[in-house]
């Protein structure tokens, strides 16, 4: 699965769900171009497109009191 699929997923969704990435301590304002031209460092670095998606679809039930944050050491759900 392309990285740009799990976004896709997550905006069909019917309320709002927020779902940031991090490197480095920095949020990572566009995340497909960042990843698109970082294609490298995504996979060996990031959880990978999979995993993402396992993510947004588990903690759905959360998507009205919280983001999802991925960074290089993985996931975390942060109260909004």
């Amino acid at each position: 699965m392309i990285l740009s699929a799990v976004f896709e997923h997550a905006q069909r969704l019917d309320t709002p769900f927020l779902v940031e990435y991090y490197f480095l301590g920095e949020k990572i304002e566009d995340p497909i171009l960042f990843f698109e031209m970082n294609k490298t460092l995504y996979d060996s670095v990031f959880p990978s497109p999979e995993e993402t998606l396992n993510m947004v679809n588990k903690y759905i039930i959360y998507r009205e009191t919280h983001k999802l944050v991925i960074s290089e050491y993985g996931f975390h759900l942060i109260h909004l």
